[in-house]
């Protein structure tokens, strides 16, 4: 029996990194091996249920809470009023968060099925591999002529977030090694992923993947050295005065542009239409703090709208989401929803700390970030992507934290 649960453990970490190849590359191929790796947890668990003393529940916790949450105003509200296609995005982010709570589950419960040197290897090979096959497929796309670089995802701004956090985990995963060889490597890929983030023309990742890079090698070091910092420095200034002309001064201006253009009174720009939706959205949060059906809410707008024209362009997107994770939550879901999504983030952050899972710790972070301007766990393929990543850093970092137990060793 040893033997079978030990080879369903390895099976499940083949069918994850399998999912986490085809990520940028082919969705539908990536929900397969997604949906059979939870199969093949499933029966993990299964085998190992005289073993449920060794069950860690805590990392698993966050996906089942947000994941609970959306399911269950779903099921409150569609079956309602009946509107799936307005709901449906919530139902697949929710389904994800909840079936994929089962794989961080049982992955993080019974890694010793492995030697944490080998999940080490097989997460480096991995997620380096994907990251490669991805930059190439964004490469293609850019001398293709294609406005935003999107690889295998039709939205270049998720595409820039689940690119910029893989790209993290590689490095992460390079500093590991601690060589010298790995972290001319590590500089190599900061430059080439840099230079993708910029084709995707997404502003977020474009400003916030150097800083993120910053602090993953200041955290890493334990210290401030000056040759990390001084290499990471000079990677972003080449690559800045590389496609600066190009790439990153047509941003400026647009960004100077569109806020100089809202503050006139025209809200029907990028950044304009996202200041009208936070706004709105806070409102709706305020009046309707138990929560509201997405119908309540685009009524609720289209009031406020009314009164406040300068506003008009959050109704453009008040049925799809309104560009923020925290204001889309509290609209929807009221006070509970916003205490629950603060709570993911900040238990989130604070278990990678008590953990010292580095890893898990930039993930949040990234989430955090990139959710200040777009809503990513209604996002069916950022969701796969989450679970498999803080799934994997897991059972690659070594912690001294006892398991919650949640019964008696049989």
């Amino acid at each position: 029996m040893e033997k079978i649960s030990r080879n369903t453990y390895a099976l499940t970490i083949i069918l994850a990194a399998i999912s986490l190849l085809f990520l940028l590359l082919d969705s539908a191929q990536q929900r397969v091996f997604f949906y059979l790796a939870i199969y093949a947890s499933v029966l993990g668990l299964f085998l190992e249920r005289k073993n449920l003393g060794k069950i860690r529940l805590k990392v698993a916790l966050l996906p089942l809470m947000v994941g609970a949450m959306e399911m269950l105003w779903f099921l409150f509200y569609e079956v309602k009023h009946g509107h799936v296609n307005h709901y449906n995005d919530h139902f697949l982010g929710g389904k994800k968060l909840l079936l994929g709570s089962i794989l961080v589950l049982y992955l993080d419960s019974f890694k010793h099925h492995l030697h944490r040197n080998a999940l080490k290897k097989i997460f480096l090979i991995v997620a380096g591999i994907s990251l490669l096959l991805a930059t190439v497929y964004g490469f293609i796309q850019e001398w293709q002529g294609i406005s935003r670089v999107e690889m295998a995802i039709n939205r270049p701004t998720v595409a820039a977030y689940i690119y910029s956090t893989l790209s993290l985990a590689f490095i992460y995963a390079l500093f590991q090694l601690r060589k010298r060889q790995a972290y001319m490597l590590a500089v190599a890929v900061m430059l080439i992923s840099y230079l993708n983030i910029i084709f995707t023309g997404t502003r977020a990742a474009m400003g916030l993947y150097p800083v993120l890079i910053f602090l993953l090698t200041l955290f890493n070091f334990k210290k401030i050295q000056l040759k990390p910092m001084l290499g990471v420095a000079v990677v972003v200034l080449c690559i800045v005065g590389i496609n600066f002309n190009a790439h990153i001064k047509p941003k400026i201006t647009q960004t100077v542009h569109e806020i100089s253009t809202y503050q006139t009174g025209n809200d029907d720009t990028s950044l304009g239409a996202r200041f009208s939706m936070w706004t709105v959205g806070i409102y709706n949060g305020v009046h309707k703090p138990l929560g509201q059906s997405m119908e309540s809410r685009e009524r609720l707008s289209a009031d406020y709208v009314q009164d406040h024209p300068e506003n008009k362009t959050a109704m453009m997107y008040i049925n799809v989401h309104l560009h923020n994770e925290i204001i889309d939550t509290f609209s929807l879901q009221g006070v509970i929803g916003l205490a629950l999504i603060l709570g993911f983030y900040i238990s989130g952050a604070l278990l990678a700390v008590r953990r010292n899972n580095l890893l898990l710790l930039f993930i949040m972070l990234s989430m955090f970030a990139y959710g200040l301007t777009d809503v990513l766990l209604i996002s069916a393929e950022f969701v796969a992507f989450f679970i498999i990543l803080v799934a994997f850093s897991t059972v690659i970092t070594e912690d001294n934290t006892a398991p919650a137990c949640v019964g008696r060793s049989g």
